[in-house]
């Protein structure tokens, strides 16, 4: 396997990001990111990036219409961009008919749209994907639902934060507002890197129901244990 290549290194108002390439035995390319020195994503690790999605539109079933005037489809939120991973699966889903997806860095949306196309099947350029640049907590706080599905790989999970303001998306208050975001049955489905038990006690507190899916993933030789935390329902509050 060759030397990373770095193919951009941007100063932002967040910190600094870089984009590296490495190539595989076969040529295949590899493309990581790195936040503030901190390691965000990989192109080898698609498998549980899709099954964030899939696991987060499981409990929803064949469901495809929503009740309701003019409803016609699943509609689904995605925090986080990253490789385009996520996004691709959810548009696989049979009943999506609207994904919007919240990317705080708009370099990450340039990379996408430059880079991993190939990766993800063009999934941007999708007509049911719209892209919104902004902070996801203060989107949450502006959108309307209701949602289908809200699916959150904004970091390395609840206990492994990019930045530390966003410590607030996996509050109770934050929770809360994505609980009422939520359509009747419709799902929270959150990606992480470790266990994270306190959040699926702040889930199980909140939600009528939460749980945590493991999923191993096999990238460059290595299995590796990733989290996939779920909650739906509503508690009286």
């Amino acid at each position: 396997m060759s030397e990373p290549v770095v193919l951009a290194r941007e100063e932002t108002e967040r910190g600094e990001v870089v984009l590296r390439r490495r190539e595989e035995a076969d040529g295949e390319p590899i493309y990581e990111i790195i936040f503030n020195g901190v390691f965000l994503m990989a192109s080898t690790n698609g498998l549980s990036a899709r099954q964030l999605a899939f696991l987060g539109l499981e409990p929803l079933g064949r469901r495809v219409l929503r009740p309701g005037p003019g409803q016609s489809g699943l509609r689904v939120l995605v925090g986080g961009l990253g490789m385009g991973y996520t996004l691709q699966a959810v548009l696989e889903h049979p009943g999506v008919a609207r994904v919007e997806v919240v990317e705080v860095e708009p370099l990450i949306v340039e990379w996408a749209r430059i880079h991993f196309g190939p990766l993800n099947g063009e999934s941007l350029a999708d007509e049911r994907v719209q892209v919104v640049v902004a902070d996801l907590a203060r989107y949450l706080e502006m959108t309307t639902g209701p949602y289908d599905a809200i699916l959150l790989d904004v970091d390395n999970g609840p206990t492994w934060l990019v930045l530390e303001e966003n410590a607030a998306v996996y509050g109770r208050p934050a929770l809360e507002r994505m609980q009422d975001l939520l359509a009747p049955g419709g799902v929270l489905a959150v990606w992480a890197a470790e266990q994270a038990s306190d959040f699926l006690a702040e889930l199980e507190h909140t939600f009528a129901w939460a749980d945590e899916v493991v999923v191993e993933e096999k990238a460059e030789g290595r299995k590796t244990e990733y989290f996939i935390y779920r909650a739906g329902g509503a508690l009286r509050r």
